[in-house]
């Protein structure tokens, strides 16, 4: 567990990893050492829930209806803050700070799953702010829950509110009375209330897997009053179901029957695939459509083709009878005439009489 101690130090290890810009803001030590919330129904109508689901795996976003300008104390205090949170989560899984160097006070936290590792504790958290900029833009407070980490800002403090309403909550399919599968979500859900005492709970029984955790700096009798408050709430709103997640102010709980999971998670790919395949047989049928839709046409154009030869062939025939029959008519009415081209006659001498040897001939 990190604690937050003057110029947002975590633990002694803090002091070299803050950017310059984050060690020189003026805290209040006094305030920081304070308890974390999710929740802003103590701003009653301020506040709208958002429930999302992105590729990013959110599990909901909170954004305040009032808003501030740019450049501005408070705008230059969110920023700060921002930076501060990101720094801390490259060294510790929870850290909250209070920035009011320029008064316009902003109170901030985040809080990474106890098993995430610093760097993706740090990803998730700047991915976490990333987003809280688009969906909640100059807002002046907000929160958003990620699967893997959480990070409010705010105003007014939230540190030390006790904080057991339910913020979020989700169901999965029922699994009927089961008794077995009933029994055994029981039991896990007994032993993340009261087992290991620790702030991250994990606890896997048969088939049900489990997870808890509360916020860092509630103290662990007050964890599990907010984890029998989340369990309670879990098993009465998700009664049957084959897993469910509550998300409570100061803290969460939620579990998986991963056998029957799995099996739905079969039956899914198994449907996707018969998905595919019935896009590929209807892929299949467009083609053979278009391609018989190509060859009708082919065929209308050598239709048309032929009709036309067709046609000249006729009008060819319609001038040679036309022409026939005015040769005929000509003959009948004037009769042959026969025209004879003669060749030039070549002059030839008169044939020759034989007289005798010594006059051959004569003329």
């Amino acid at each position: 567990m990190c604690v937050p101690i003057y110029r947002h130090v975590c633990m002694h290890a803090m002091t070299h990893k803050l950017s310059k810009a984050t060690r020189a803001l003026k805290l209040y030590p006094s305030k920081m050492i304070q308890t974390l919330s999710l929740s802003f129904l103590i701003l009653s109508l301020m506040f709208s829930i958002i429930s999302i689901s992105t590729a990013n795996s959110n599990v909901y976003v909170q954004c305040s209806q009032l808003n501030f300008t740019s450049v501005t104390p408070y705008d230059s205090n969110v920023n700060s803050l921002f930076t501060s949170l990101v720094d801390s989560a490259s060294i510790c899984n929870f850290n909250k700070f209070e920035i009011a160097p320029l008064n316009d006070v902003v109170y901030g936290l985040y809080q990474c799953r106890g098993d995430l590792s610093s760097p993706n504790c740090k990803d998730c958290v700047s991915n976490s702010i990333s987003q809280l900029k688009t969906i909640c833009p100059m807002s002046r407070g907000g929160a958003i829950q990620l699967e893997e980490c959480f990070v409010k800002y705010n105003e007014a403090s939230f540190f030390e509110e006790d904080d057991k309403m339910e913020v979020y909550k989700r169901c999965g399919p029922s699994v009927g009375y089961n008794y077995d599968v009933l029994n055994n979500i029981d039991g896990v859900l007994a032993y993340l209330v009261y087992g290991n005492g620790q702030y991250f709970r994990q606890y896997d029984f048969a088939t049900i897997q489990g997870v808890a955790q509360c916020v860092q700096d509630l103290s662990l009798s007050d964890c599990q009053d907010c984890l029998s408050e989340a369990s309670r709430q879990l098993r009465s709103e998700c009664e049957t179901s084959t897993w469910g997640d509550m998300y409570l102010g100061k803290c969460y709980i939620r579990y998986a029957d991963h056998v029957i999971n799995k099996g739905m998670e079969k039956m899914k790919k198994y449907v996707e695939g018969a998905k595919k395949d019935v896009e590929l047989v209807k892929s299949d049928a467009k083609s053979a459509k278009e391609k018989a839709q190509k060859a009708e046409i082919e065929a209308k154009s050598a239709k048309e083709k032929a009709q036309k030869a067709e046609t000249e062939a006729n009008s060819a025939k319609e001038k040679t009878d036309k022409t026939e029959k005015i040769v005929g008519e000509e003959i009948a009415k004037n009769g042959f005439k026969l025209y004879i081209s003669y060749e030039p006659q070549i002059s030839m001498p008169p044939p020759c009489y034989y007289v005798s040897h010594s006059s051959p001939c004569y003329w």
